[in-house]
């Protein structure tokens, strides 16, 4: 029989911890022998685990017996490995390899006769099955490599019961014991599935980004770049950002986009430090949805939705389950691509010209095309991903090793799913489609763009090699009240307005984005009233500044009062002195004014003298 540990393939990445993932395979033929696997997974409080094959052999013809075992484990971290039956230990000979560990068995004696078997135990230390990153524990079992070839296999998962009930687990179908200091989960007669446990509510992650920008024209530059946004399933606070930008706006995709101005022949380093929170689940309460747009499920470069070749997929793979199987199958994470300091990226065309020369780009462009194809709206997430084994994890986005995915939108549930087909491939089948997981965290979206905006981790200078992007496991902090201050200004035109308007500027000053602001304005002089042109904020980015527009009327126009505007946002309210009507101080604070009655004084000249020469024709 063979042990085989099948790896993870991508190319995006910054921490290594460890994430071990193995299919088995016996090396008897089934027409010999029926044989049965029983697993035992025992984590320990610091993740390392225990892990025990059992193995039972049961003879079909009654001149064949097993003389002989091997199992093949493609790491060197074993420890403690040790074989045994009902007899006592059994002689095995282990040979650790570069990649790999073999273990080989040789039976001293012949067990003939059908019906008759024998059991015999494999166990070993695996530092790498189960990880603790931060505030979650995540196990992982990949499926078997050839399920048909096993007559019954079951897998028992022990955890400290310190970590609670599992947040998340596939497949579905356990049976839970809680029998202190351990939790069970047990799956019984386990299909062509591979096993992923979760246990945690959320992963907290602390950051520092930096980007590089330059100008090096003779005129004043803008330039704008993408922070890293509010999804459905992560929250950002920004501790931090030097400098502060001229504006913060959301585009069609949710990307949060700063824009900065940078003077002719001039550098600027923008610094971002901030914490991340990441859940398994939507939080609508925290993050609004945002429905698609009809551009998210056009054809565009590396997408190429139009092409009769993934047209013709689309009509085959309907569903994005069928198209994540398919992409998962079809290509190969090709790890001697992405060791270069550059990656071509080829596109969904690309990566069906060549599927064995995959990186994390290609599995992310051939899902996205397809689904667009068939109607389903998709785009890619950039940023970063934490893995604790880059073999089996790996992350293919060159600056700063970051990582590529793709989500689609599920009309019935109303939400983006993310899920990751690279991954998928790499850990031997691990299901990166039903259970995503607290490891990826999102830079940047390109949906209506198949190339920007670009993450943090792309903007650096032509001669600069720099480290850009630092990320690490954080702890869980309450998060900031809502603070704004807000400034009212009287909107001037160039003529004498008959309706008086003011500009509130509201300005958020934590680095957090708040969302459906309940917005109200009041006047205590019942000779005023006061309209908005809006009775909610959408939303408010961190330290952006909203404009709201206000209109002032008056019982009597010609007559001038003092009133006090109160502006509430949320449960927040401000109190400006004003004045409504016709002001003759405002007349002349107006900066126009100079401009106005000039402009008057020559059209009524101009008017008169028109007049006056007419009159002496006649």
């Amino acid at each position: 029989m063979k042990l085989i540990f099948f790896p993870k393939k991508c190319r995006y990445l910054f921490l290594l911890v460890g994430f071990f993932f193995f299919g088995v395979r016996p090396v008897f033929a089934d027409e010999n022998f029926n044989v049965s696997l029983s697993s035992t997974y025992t984590v320990s409080e610091n993740g390392n685990t225990s892990v025990q094959q059992k193995f039972t052999l049961v003879n079909k013809k009654a001149t064949v017996f097993a003389k002989e075992y091997g199992l093949e484990v493609s790491t060197n971290k074993l420890r403690n490995v040790r074989v045994f039956d009902d007899h006592g230990d059994v002689p095995s000979n282990v040979t650790v390899g570069q990649n790999k560990t073999t273990i080989t068995i040789n039976f001293s004696d012949a067990i003939v006769g059908e019906g008759k078997g024998r059991s015999f135990t494999i166990e070993f230390d695996n530092p790498d099955t189960a990880v603790i990153s931060g505030n979650v524990l995540e196990v992982d079992v990949p499926k078997l490599s050839n399920i048909s070839d096993y007559s019954k296999y079951d897998v028992y998962l022990k955890v400290p019961d310190k970590f609670g009930q599992p947040a998340r687990v596939t497949p579905n179908s356990y049976s839970l014991v809680d029998a202190s200091p351990f939790l069970t989960l047990h799956f019984d007669n386990l299909a062509n599935q591979s096993i992923s446990a979760l246990f945690g509510q959320k992963q907290i992650f602390d950051y520092t980004l930096r980007y590089n920008l330059e100008n090096p024209t003779g005129n004043i530059g803008v330039i704008q770049v993408a922070l890293p946004p509010d999804t459905p399933q992560q929250k950002m606070n920004y501790v931090s950002l030097d400098p502060l930008p001229k504006e913060m706006n959301r585009d069609s995709d949710g990307n949060w986009i700063a824009t900065y101005e940078i003077a002719s022949e001039k550098n600027l380093d923008v610094y971002l430090t901030g914490k991340a929170t990441v859940f398994l689940e939507p939080q609508p309460d925290l993050v609004p949805e945002s429905p698609p747009t009809p551009e998210l499920t056009a054809s565009t470069k590396y997408w190429e939705a139009d092409d009769l070749q993934i047209k013709q997929l689309a009509q085959k793979y309907k569903t994005p389950r069928e198209i994540y199987d398919y992409v998962v199958s079809h290509l190969t994470y090709d790890y001697a691509k992405v060791g270069g300091d550059t990656i071509d990226r080829l596109g969904a065309l690309g990566a069906l010209d060549a599927p064995t020369n995959a990186a994390c780009q290609e599995f992310t462009d051939l899902f996205i095309a397809i689904a667009r194809a068939a109607g389903i709206p998709a785009r890619r997430l950039t940023g970063f991903a934490y893995t604790a084994n880059s073999r089996l994890r790996p992350l293919s986005l060159v600056e700063d090793v970051l990582h590529a995915w793709p989500e689609y939108y599920d009309a019935d549930k109303k939400t983006w799913v993310p899920i990751d087909p690279t991954w998928g491939n790499t850990t031997g089948g691990i299901n990166y489609f039903d259970q995503f997981d607290f490891n990826h965290l999102v830079f940047a979206i390109n949906g209506s763009s198949s190339t920007t905006p670009y993450a943090a981790g792309s903007y650096k200078r032509s001669s600069q090699n720099t480290k850009d992007v630092e990320v690490k496991f954080g702890e869980d902090v309450p998060p900031p009240q809502l603070q704004i201050d807000t400034e009212i200004t009287k909107d001037f035109s160039l003529f004498w307005p008959l309706n008086q308007t003011y500009s509130a500027t509201i300005a958020n000053k934590t680095g957090v984005a708040w969302y459906d602001l309940p917005l109200e304005v009041a006047t205590d002089n019942p000779q005023v009233f006061v309209e908005a042109d809006r009775n909610k904020l959408d939303y408010l980015l961190p330290f952006q500044k909203r404009v709201i527009h206000l209109r002032t009327k008056t019982k009597n126009f010609w007559d001038s009062y003092p009133f006090t505007l109160t502006l509430s946002l949320s449960h927040i309210s401000s109190s400006h002195e004003l004045k409504s009507g016709l002001n003759p101080s405002d007349f002349t604070a107006n900066p126009f004014t100079a401009v106005g009655l000039g402009g008057g004084v020559v059209f009524i000249a101009v008017i008169a003298g028109s007049l006056l020469v007419s009159r002496r024709k006649r």
